[in-house]
């Protein structure tokens, strides 16, 4: 862990906001901009591997109204690093480990989600790591899709497709989304939507996860 105050490539460490397997993100401040950003340094297994790095230098990051943006993104003596938007909120994984989504939430959040995908997808771009820890949930409830390329090996969007299929069942129950191929990710979600509108008695076919409405997140 860094300590509060070391200075990467400009940007000064504040405080630790999250850590995990592919690195720690730090609560940092960008003196030349006096902007607050997420700062994550990658983890040195990633900043080891040399195929990794290679494909990190290359990578695209996309733009989308729900993908995070990133600022910037570099090496220092401490790895690779990414400097992003700082979302304030929690993830998708912490909502569901607490109880889940109402229906309108997680139709709403798996809309918004499909969409920032497909849009990679049509700049040829993939996530390669979907995961509810990859979806940020802002304090007014957006949905915000980071870590992009963020995995070693190729990231293709059949991969992505597959994990979306899981995360929409993770948030409208298994039985939301069949076996079988959808075009897009914003197809699955209009097959889910349907299936488990569609389902008799709603809520209590089990087809959702149920709990009390979600106030804001953070």
């Amino acid at each position: 862990m860094l300590e509060p105050r070391t200075i990467i490539h400009g940007f000064e460490v504040q405080d630790v906001l999250r850590s995990g397997p592919r690195g720690t993100i730090y609560e940092a401040v960008q003196g030349s901009l006096l902007r607050t950003v997420a700062l994550r340094i990658l983890a040195p297994w990633l900043s080891e591997d040399s195929e990794f790095v290679e494909r990190f230098w290359r990578q695209q990051w996309p733009e989308h109204s729900h993908i995070v943006p990133v600022y910037e993104a570099g090496e220092s003596e401490h790895g690779l690093f990414l400097a992003m938007q700082l979302i304030r909120g929690e993830t998708l994984a912490e909502v569901l480990a607490r109880g889940g989504l109402s229906e309108p939430d997680g139709i709403a959040l798996l809309t918004q989600v499909a969409s920032a995908l497909d849009a990679a997808h049509e700049e040829d771009i993939a996530h390669g790591w979907l995961r509810p820890e990859a979806v940020l949930i802002d304090d007014g409830g957006r949905p915000w899709l980071s870590d992009f390329g963020l995995t070693p090996g190729a990231a293709k969007p059949a991969m992505d497709r597959a994990a979306f299929g899981k995360l929409v069942r993770a948030c409208l129950g298994r039985r939301s989304v069949r076996r079988g191929r959808c075009e897009t990710c914003s197809d699955l979600v209009v097959t889910a939507t349907a299936r488990v509108q569609g389902s008799p008695g709603g809520n209590k076919g089990g087809f959702l996860r149920r709990h009390a409405p979600r106030g804001d997140a953070g």
